[in-house]
């Protein structure tokens, strides 16, 4: 049964007033008087095919949905995503990026369709878990999901640089919004578009993978809240936490943060004492040299750790302290040398990008760990800083980058004098 003008009017009001537009806004958008505007929601004239293009790219709406013999506008995802965040349909910018995300989003679809390359892909598992009853059992169904989905997804216990692209292979569009800094990222689902995860656009690209990862949780787990936006706010309840603790497991997974310390020979599980016993029931004894502190975890080494899997240096220290690898008060103490841990990771950076058409990944990671155990070699006195130049020099790293690495490293005395040398 086709509607009349006071219905189309109707419908059209209910989905304004849902984006918290007000008709002079709408006004301005269609190029016409506000009175023209309260005639059309009153029903006493008609929206042409330019006017209705105009607004549901504007409010993100199906504009066919509009002529449903049944219309709810709670129906699409943004709508609905609106009523249950009023904070997100009050911030005006915010509004408008995702009700515009939506609509390209619907286009992008359309054309799928068009020329036949409808992808039709099953979306991700979703994982029907209770909801958890305290912050402890919230980690532990995001770490248990975590490990899950890796396992599902066959990647491994390594990084994950190409995260966006292995969500949208499971029929999620991805993507990124300028969103205010507070904000890490949304989900949404919708029965017209699917799945869809924005992240921060203004945030590191650190930040952003682990917002793709915090916001992928939240697709298997709260598919039926239609949408969430992730606030600092909000990092305190029970769905963030589960959230946050899949994200981190999900990036940095403990057998692979193992396996990295153990390749730079920071393994927890090598032995400082070790004793060989033979037939007659003698013993040799053979001490490994101690380190500073447990594991002779330096900043280089977290920067390293946290530059492979991708996450921040800040992330990495936390994922160690969880794992009982590092005390709090050695995090605090290595939070402390964020600076010279940043020119690390920059210089880890800088040389991939200058090496990318004449290296391999692996020629590259190798390259990195050579930098890495130089730095360490020179902390423990074992060569000298004239060979620490000449390593970093081989590697590409200038004198003024491997200055600003010395500002934050505390050299252990010198165990064979000033001019020892390794072999070449």
């Amino acid at each position: 049964m086709a509607i009349d003008l006071k219905e189309l009017g109707s419908r059209l009001r209910r989905i304004r007033e849902s984006r918290s537009y007000t008709q002079e806004e709408i006004a301005e958008l269609l190029g016409i008087p506000r009175s023209s505007v309260v005639q059309i929601e009153s029903g006493n004239r008609s929206v042409d095919s330019l006017e209705l293009m105009k607004l549901s790219e504007e409010l993100g709406f199906e504009a066919k949905d509009l002529f449903a013999e049944e219309f709810t506008e709670q129906k699409d995802s943004v709508t609905a995503l609106f009523r249950a965040e009023p904070q997100v349909a009050t911030d005006k910018k915010l509004s408008q990026a995702i009700s515009r995300w939506s609509a390209l989003c619907r286009q992008f679809t359309h054309l799928e369709k068009l020329v036949g390359a409808d992808r039709g892909l099953v979306p991700p598992v979703r994982y029907d878990l209770p909801q958890p009853r305290n912050k402890w059992e919230a980690i532990q169904q995001g770490t248990a999901v975590a490990d899950q989905e890796r396992n599902r997804l066959k990647l491994g216990t390594g990084p994950i640089p190409e995260l966006p692209e292995i969500v949208e292979s499971q029929g999620v569009r991805v993507g990124l919004l300028p969103l205010d800094d507070s904000i890490s990222g949304l989900f949404l689902t919708d029965e017209n578009i699917g799945l869809t995860i924005l992240a921060n656009s203004r945030h590191s690209e650190q930040r952003q993978l682990f917002s793709y990862a915090h916001e992928y949780c939240h697709l298997l787990f709260d598919r039926q809240a239609k949408g969430i936006v992730s606030r600092l706010e909000n990092r305190e309840d029970q769905t963030e936490i589960r959230a946050n603790s899949f994200a981190a497991a999900f990036l940095m997974p403990e057998s692979g943060v193992r396996e990295f310390l153990s390749g730079v020979g920071k393994s927890q599980d090598i032995p400082t004492l070790q004793e060989v016993y033979d037939e007659e029931g003698d013993a040799v004894r053979a001490q490994r040299r101690g380190s500073s502190q447990p594991f002779g975890l330096q900043f280089y080494d977290i920067a390293h750790l946290a530059f492979y899997f991708g996450v921040s240096y800040e992330a990495a220290l936390w994922r160690l302290k969880s794992f009982q690898i590092i005390s709090e008060e050695e995090r605090e103490s290595l939070a402390k040398k964020q600076t010279a841990a940043s020119a690390f990771r920059k210089v880890l950076g800088e040389r991939f990008s200058r090496h990318r058409d004449r290296f391999t990944k692996h020629e590259s990671t190798f390259q990195h760990k050579l930098l890495s155990m130089a730095l360490e070699a020179f902390r423990l006195g074992e060569i000298s800083k004239a060979k620490l130049k000449e390593i970093a020099s081989g590697a590409d790293v200038s004198n003024g980058e491997l200055n600003a690495l010395l500002g934050g490293i505390e050299v252990e005395s010198q165990s064979v004098g000033e001019e020892v040398r390794i072999p070449n």
